[in-house]
């Protein structure tokens, strides 16, 4: 028995040693921020989060030249507002390619960036389209929503332009709003829309009338492409305030 709990207190030993190795490794001592602009050098207007675009990042310098080395990228998200930012990366050289937005493809290369302290780099995309308020977003007599807006189709090189799919009018009680957060009850079905309407102006109206007073909602408006990921182009982002004495239906 004494020799059963001496083995057992020298195996606890050994792995008390072993557990306080210190880790040689350096931690993330680099950041990288910027903007996702369109070819007017305007901010592409997103969702919040994983939702819609993203930037993919390989770490090149991992591999040191050896191609049988695999290059797992990771993926950082852009802001809503069209910026990015991650303060927690490894110094070195990067590939960095924004994917999977309401723009044409990048170019499969993307863009060679080194990384080094705090480093800035913004990111030119083509947008399928770009969507603008014509008449902002306002509380008509009823206590609706009511908006309108355009849209103009934006080529690029010899790719083909994308047939319309839809629009919709995103209302949501907070600043994140798109169609990964809004108000079910207010928003309507999406309408459909075709290519034919370019430059048209398109009324758009909640499905119901507003149910809170003083209350502010945050309004954009989406209208998205028959491509892959069928995600929206938006507006930026307006509110409109219920005040306390509007008289609700």
């Amino acid at each position: 028995m004494k020799n059963i709990s001496l083995i057992y207190l020298l195996l606890l030993t050994l792995l008390s040693f072993s557990s306080c190795e210190l880790d040689n490794y350096d931690g993330p001592n680099a950041a990288l921020s910027g903007q996702i602009l369109d070819h007017n050098g305007n901010r592409v207007q997103t969702l919040q989060g994983g939702a819609d675009m993203r930037l993919k990042l390989e770490e090149l310098s991992w591999a040191k030249g050896d191609t049988t080395v695999a290059i797992i990228p990771t993926y950082l998200n852009v802001k809503q507002d069209g910026t990015y930012m991650n303060d927690k990366l490894f110094a070195g050289e990067y590939r960095i390619t924004p994917i999977e937005g309401a723009f044409y493809p990048y170019d499969e290369e993307g863009e060679l960036v080194t990384i080094k302290g705090r480093a800035t780099m913004d990111f030119i995309v083509t947008p399928y389209l770009n969507v603008e308020w014509v008449t902002e977003p306002y509380l008509d007599e009823n206590a609706y929503i009511r908006a309108a807006i355009r849209f103009t189709r934006n080529a690029k090189d010899d790719v083909a332009m994308p047939d319309l799919n839809n629009c919709q009018l995103f209302i949501a009680r907070t600043k994140y709003c798109g169609s990964n957060n809004y108000d079910n009850q207010l928003v309507a079905a999406p309408w459909t829309i075709t290519n034919t309407q370019e430059g048209t102006t398109i009324e758009l109206i909640t499905s119901r009338a507003v149910k809170y007073v003083g209350t502010t909602y945050y309004v954009r408006a989406g209208v998205s492409c028959k491509d892959a990921y069928k995600k929206y182009n938006y507006t930026d982002i307006k509110t409109v305030h219920v005040a306390h004495d509007v008289v609700l239906p």
